[in-house]
């Protein structure tokens, strides 16, 4: 997922979606200038640009009602108040008929990111927490802890949904997660509130790929430990040489010598929804891929293991005993440390 540097932020508002009040609190003004805030909302924006879960989506063509009112702020900025209290009140219409989804304090911004204008709604989902409360009585002071329901996210936390649109081409970067909508969990933004059609977020991309590498193993090299290590290794090399996971080097690698093996590996993840030949990783996502290999024996015992050292005869050598068990012999360790 691309990156933003520089954020401006013109516009804030902010609108309170709670079901349990019988009504959404919607702002009649933008929320006051305040250096903090802005802060915050920088932070969390630039966040949201490089999380591994944002996915790349975008409105059905024919008419979207979303779609209009973000065209509209676009074109009149100073529609920005009663554009978002419409998208606010479409929001509360969803909660209001389906008390799964949680409720919420929306903040709409309008921002500019490297010199591109952005239309962005941030779910902000109540988390509990508690706090201290100090409650005088007649004779008596007493300090209690309580639960407060409604805090929002800190700077140091993901938002957990969000919408952002570019109002150059009326994209989306969404991230949403499942709630129960008539029985059923679904992903109620997408499909029923922006009625949009969506790609594969990054994360679930590299799913894709290791759920695949992992089912071709099994299936065609009985689990071999090694097999397994090439794999991750060809996805590593990648990374560290283009700063994208290939999936015709990792094939290459994996499988040299075999064609057909390597069409049924990009077949399999066709099959799952994946039809890019590259994913770019950023500095968030290249945190996840793993470089390790844990192996674990029948008696328990772990050792994690660099992958490249797993298909470097110099360093590791799984020995075939006579009697059906296997040997690991690590080599050239010049000192070893307890953990």
């Amino acid at each position: 997922m691309s990156t933003i540097d520089k954020i401006y932020i013109e516009k804030i508002i902010l609108h309170i979606l709670d079901s349990s009040l019988g009504v959404p609190i919607l702002s009649e003004e933008e929320h006051p200038y305040d250096e903090n805030i802005i802060d915050f909302m920088e932070g969390h924006i630039e966040k949201a640009f490089k999380d591994i879960n944002a996915k790349k989506a975008f409105f059905d063509v024919g008419k979207n009602i979303v779609q209009d009112l973000c065209m509209d702020i676009s074109n009149d900025n100073t529609t920005f108040i009663e554009k978002t209290k419409e998208f606010a009140q479409l929001m509360y219409n969803m909660m209001n008929e389906n008390i799964t989804i949680p409720p919420c304090d929306l903040v709409c911004s309008l921002f500019n990111g490297d010199g591109k204008k952005y239309l962005g709604f941030f779910i902000l989902n109540y988390k509990s927490s508690y706090i201290h409360y100090v409650e005088e009585t007649q004779n008596k002071r007493i300090n209690k802890v309580i639960k407060q329901r409604t805090t929002l996210p800190n700077e140091n936390q993901k938002i957990d949904e969000f919408i952002i649109i570019d109002l150059e081409d009326y994209s989306i970067l969404l991230k949403e997660k499942k709630h129960e909508i008539s029985g059923q969990k679904e992903y109620y933004i997408s499909k029923y509130l922006l009625k949009s059609k969506d790609t594969l977020s990054d994360k679930e991309k590299v799913n894709i790929v290791a759920k695949v590498s992992k089912k071709i193993v099994q299936d065609y090299y009985e689990d071999d430990i090694t097999k397994m290590a090439e794999i991750k290794n060809a996805m590593v090399q990648s990374i560290e040489k283009t700063d994208t996971i290939d999936i015709d080097h990792i094939k290459r690698e994996a499988f040299t010598k075999n064609l057909e093996l390597q069409d049924i590996y990009e077949e399999e993840i066709k099959k799952r929804g994946l039809t890019e030949k590259t994913i770019e990783v950023n500095e968030d996502l290249n945190k996840k891929i793993p470089r390790t290999q844990k192996l674990v024996t029948d008696d328990g015992i772990e050792i994690k293991i660099p992958v490249s050292y797993l298909t470097n005869n110099n360093k590791i050598e799984f020995v075939n005993n006579t009697d059906g068990t296997i040997s690991i012999l690590l080599k050239s360790i010049r000192n070893i440390k307890s953990k």
